[in-house]
């Protein structure tokens, strides 16, 4: 017996591809792309095309599991939810809800997973956490200068004369932007590559400058003192629709030219052309992306980037913008997530998880529920992570597998995936809602989010709060678009764009700012102080998504790509083994030369795991943004040498 479902990725991803699910028998035997999807238009990464290897991996856990002596022993989902319900109780009687804490991130961007932050809710409020590991500082940002973070629609690239790809590999990470800029490369639209790295993007463009790492602040600098040399500022747009220009002139102004361009590490004339080929080839856009999200003094590049787009009148316009992402909550109905029923509210900052549970007291953290995330491996400072963890008297992590965080749980409880589960998904990186639609029965005893969290809840007193079907809580979340004209039921049976998302961001050129005005940066930013010899961009892998990593595509040991130049004054063999330090670990690594790549610059892919040879974050500082409570992973610095066998 063989179906077709349609459904869709809630992946941690940009894309979230809409997918057809083919099902023989009862079991998953193919994904392939649904054409009518109006971003991913029929095609899948590779990463999706192979979700059935993780859905049916012998090392999947199907069932709940207890920690004993170091070893996992199976146990009922009943035995787990009254030990959980038994412990909760305790804590909460004995030092109050803030001795509990809920970790929650995006693993899945599926509707229904924000209900287990109502059930915590519902329990009157628990340490939570704020800030981001993604996205944080590009956030914080745009809300300064514009209010939101929102971007054109990304179908609008196709009006623009000239685009900047800046910071961001969507060769990589976002490959549905690919058919749209190789469409509008084909129409004439110039695009340049701005990235230290020389990326799998650079071949597609017509241009790739490498400044510094971590000095893209200097660069928009540059650009706009040129931009402003030669006479091509929108002084209409300036003058009615933007605030602190005179302060912005004064911060531009306090560098020289040559200054700037030898602190983002350019040929001023490499700069020059770069601020001619956007002032002039308008209108022009600027397409965003993680790298330049990744630094303590992220915000403020990103606000001098912002500012390259109000000065010219590109944003506002069709073909222009400075975009990044898009908001997700305008979909959804918040009320749903029973915020009134809160009475105590404490937040660690995501990026410092480790120092943040150490450090607490009144009352100290005593239980962690960790769902949608492994945090061992996704946060700064790995060890300080598993650290704090040990000082718990509880930990639950609800996953697919043991991960370097499940290794720490008292509790296991097993999820499903998105292919035995029904949901939504709203994506940050386009303005399509998909369905999720049920292609299987859940494996073994694994339960969705959503059914584990109704489940503790009647145990906790709360069996009314958090009762109904999967379709009854997203027809509450989906009220706004309901309202909008987009049912619920009609969600279900193909993709739709969000009827609210305009085509041309702020194109009335109302900004939801203070003055209702584009405004611009007034400060400049302090670096911090190079303390070794290399920067390290821990970027995401190319066969795997942040730590969903198999064990059959888990390399022997980490890989560390660095410069041939850097190999040769090292003494470093290709595929080597070495040893690399920063201020908080040391990561032995197998070395890997890449032509092009900056002298200064040391490149990892992030996801591989501590138990299977070692991780990015092992090395990672856990540093804070200055604005938007972002990880700043990029601000660290190590040194590498050879590694004696």
């Amino acid at each position: 017996m063989e179906k077709t479902i349609v459904t869709t990725c809630p992946l941690d991803c940009p894309d979230n591809c809409g997918v057809l699910a083919r099902v023989m028998d009862g079991r998953v035997v193919a994904l392939k792309g649904n054409p009518d999807h109006g971003h991913t238009r029929g095609f899948l990464c590779r990463k999706v095309y192979k979700y059935p290897q993780r859905v049916y991996s012998p090392n999947r856990i199907l069932f709940p599991m207890k920690r004993l002596n170091g070893g996992w022993k199976r146990i009922s989902w009943d035995e787990a939810l009254d030990t959980i319900a038994e412990k909760i109780g305790f804590f909460q009687e004995t030092f109050g809800s803030g001795a509990i804490m809920h970790f929650q991130r995006s693993a899945s961007w599926g509707a229904t997973k924000h209900l287990v932050r109502r059930l915590f809710n519902l329990l009157g409020g628990v340490t939570g956490t704020k800030g981001s590991l993604c996205a944080g500082s590009v956030m914080a940002a745009q809300q300064a200068d514009m209010g939101v973070r929102l971007g054109n629609d990304p179908q609008d690239f196709l009006n623009a004369k000239a685009i900047l790809i800046w910071g961001r590999d969507p060769a990589k990470t976002s490959i549905h932007y690919l058919p749209i800029l190789k469409e509008a490369r084909l129409e004439g639209t110039h695009l340049i590559l701005i990235d230290p790295v020389r990326t799998k993007t650079a071949p597609l463009c017509d241009e790739h400058i490498a400044p510094r790492p971590g000095a893209d602040g200097y660069l928009a600098m540059g650009m706009a003192k040129e931009i402003h040399r030669l006479g091509l500022i929108d002084q209409d747009f300036i003058r009615s629709h933007t605030a602190g220009y005179k302060e912005y002139l004064e911060l531009i102004g306090s560098f020289s030219m040559k200054e700037v361009s030898e602190k983002c590490g350019l040929e001023q004339r490499v700069v020059e052309r770069l601020a001619r080929t956007y002032g002039e080839q308008k209108p022009a856009s600027i397409f965003l992306g993680y790298g330049i999200n990744k630094w303590v003094h992220s915000p403020e590049m990103i606000r001098l980037i912002d500012a390259l787009g109000a000065i010219t009148g590109n944003i506002g316009t069709s073909g222009g913008g400075v975009n990044h992402g898009f908001q997700t909550r305008r979909h959804f109905d918040l009320q749903t997530l029973a915020p009134e029923a809160v009475r105590y509210k404490r937040e660690i900052p995501e990026p410092i998880l480790g120092q943040g549970i150490i450090d607490a007291e009144e009352p100290p953290i005593k239980m962690i529920w960790i769902n949608g995330s492994n945090p061992v491996i996704s946060c700064p400072n790995s060890y300080k992570v598993i650290q704090a963890l040990k000082t718990l008297d509880f930990v639950v992590v609800v996953d697919h597998f043991i991960t370097d965080t499940a290794d720490l749980a008292h509790i296991f409880l097993p999820t499903t995936t998105f292919l035995e589960e029904e949901d939504v998904v709203v994506s940050w990186g386009h303005n399509w809602i998909g369905p999720v639609n049920k292609a299987i029965e859940p494996l073994g005893e694994c339960k969705s989010d959503l059914h584990i969290v109704q489940e503790l809840g009647g145990r906790l007193g709360l069996r009314n709060e958090m009762s109904g079907t999967t379709r009854d809580w997203l027809k509450r979340f989906l009220q706004p678009m309901e309202k909008a004209g987009v049912l619920l039921e009609r969600v279900m049976e193909s993709p739709v764009r969000c009827p609210i998302a305009p085509m041309v961001a702020f194109a009335d050129k109302k900004f939801l700012t203070p003055s209702g005005k584009f405004e611009f940066i007034k400060t400049f930013y302090k670096e911090k102080e190079k303390e070794r010899p290399y920067h390290l961009l821990s970027v995401l892998g190319e066969k795997w998504l942040n730590s969903l990593i198999l064990e059959e595509e888990h390399p022997e040991m980490p890989q560390a790509f660095i410069s041939p130049n850097v190999a040769r004054e090292k003494s470093i063999r290709d595929q080597a083994k070495v040893s690399l330090n920063s201020s908080v670990g040391e990561l032995v690594a197998e070395a890997r030369f890449s032509e092009g790549l900056r002298d200064d610059t040391v490149v990892m892919p992030h996801g591989t795991w501590l138990k299977r040879g070692g991780a990015a974050n092992q090395l990672t500082e856990d540093l804070l943004s200055d604005s938007g409570n972002m990880a700043a992973y990029y601000s660290t610095t190590v040194s590498i040498e050879p590694k004696e066998d």
